[in-house]
């Protein structure tokens, strides 16, 4: 499947999630959950519908931007424990309290995003901003992560993909908008999206974006 993208699009806000695992995983709910599972563990826990935002500046990728959506189970829980006010959002001590309690721990697993410079991984990604709202009674996270330096596509291809090698988390585009771009990108690039092969194996939605001609 090949996407091409020329024009200038916003991000999609709507998506998010929270859970961290390494032989038990640390659900977030008012604080962090331990729930034990096997090796072996082979079925989700937590739905995300997400979108992916591919920003551009003098040609480069300096960033992906991604929107999480969680499920309307994981939602509520998370919601009710970080809604301190009951009010059905998220204030900004409440999102500042969600993000070190539920988000900063998904650091140890590179919150499940997989990026890839040519045959090169990116290590130690870095955060570059985080929001979280309610939407419809779901849950969203939305944030931002830094490539520094930035990429550029026409030198090497970028993949991207979100993915949790436990399958406690299951991440899948929404139906809509899930692919955008922020900033120009060259009308030549193209966008790839499949299931990964090589360094990329188990990945369902792996995104390649490549601008080499």
């Amino acid at each position: 499947m090949s996407i091409n993208l020329s024009n200038n699009r916003s991000v999609g806000f709507r998506a998010c999630r929270s859970i961290r695992t390494v032989g038990r995983l640390l659900f977030a709910v008012t604080i962090l959950v331990v729930l034990e599972f096997s090796a072996a563990f082979a079925n989700p826990d937590v739905w995300v519908q997400t979108g992916m935002t591919f920003r551009f500046e003098d040609g480069k990728v300096t960033g992906v931007s991604y929107d999480w959506a969680f499920d309307e189970f994981f939602s509520s829980r998370t919601i009710a424990s970080f809604d301190a006010n009951g009010d059905g959002e998220l204030e900004p001590a409440e999102t500042v309290r969600l993000r070190r309690e539920a988000f900063d721990p998904l650091a140890e697993f590179s919150y499940f995003v997989h990026v890839w410079e040519g045959d090169q991984k990116r290590n130690e990604l870095e955060i570059e901003s985080f929001g979280a709202d309610v939407d419809e009674g779901l849950l969203v996270y939305r944030f931002t992560v830094a490539l520094s330096p930035p990429v550029d596509p026409v030198a090497d291809e970028i993949i991207a993909s979100l993915h949790d090698e436990s399958i406690f988390v299951d991440f899948r585009f929404r139906e809509k908008e899930f692919l955008l771009v922020e900033g120009t990108m060259d009308p030549g690039c193209k966008f790839r999206i499949a299931r990964g092969r090589g360094a990329q194996s188990g990945h369902r939605q792996a995104v390649s974006l490549y601008c080499g001609g």
